[in-house]
């Protein structure tokens, strides 16, 4: 399936950024669904093949159920514990675990604790959407 160009997040300005220098965005939307609770992210460098994502989420966020049909993306744990379901299957993520959601195949996340993942988005698609003032 093609990537809507909509979609695509813009390459990053540099070859080199520091983390202090990338502002946090709390997210309201992922993949068209309202979060409850805070999630905040930071990409972290973006080009023309992946985007890298810095994400916190506090304990009790649950993405919505959903399925990515133009990108794949690989996520690894630094901090806190997260319950994942990819294709079906449970598992139980804590600091240094690595998963994979696969185009096509649905899943979701729920924070058991607070976390901290890296994520990366092959092709940079932007996936959520900040919340809106006043809502």
């Amino acid at each position: 399936m093609s990537v809507d160009k909509a979609r695509l997040h813009p390459p990053s300005a540099s070859v080199f950024m520091p983390f202090a220098a990338i502002s946090p965005e709390p997210i309201g939307v992922v993949e068209g669904t309202a979060l409850a609770g805070e999630v905040v992210v930071r990409p972290l460098m973006v080009s023309a093949d992946a985007l890298l994502l810095h994400f916190f989420r506090s304990k009790g966020v649950r993405d919505p159920e959903h399925v990515h049909h133009d990108h794949d993306t690989v996520c690894h744990l630094l901090s806190g514990r997260l319950r994942l379901c990819i294709g079906g299957e449970i598992f139980e993520a804590g600091p240094g675990d690595s998963w994979h959601h696969p185009r096509g195949v649905v899943h979701w996340s729920e924070a058991l604790e607070d976390s901290v993942q890296v994520e990366v988005k092959s092709p940079p698609v932007k996936t959520w959407r900040s919340p809106v003032a006043g809502s």
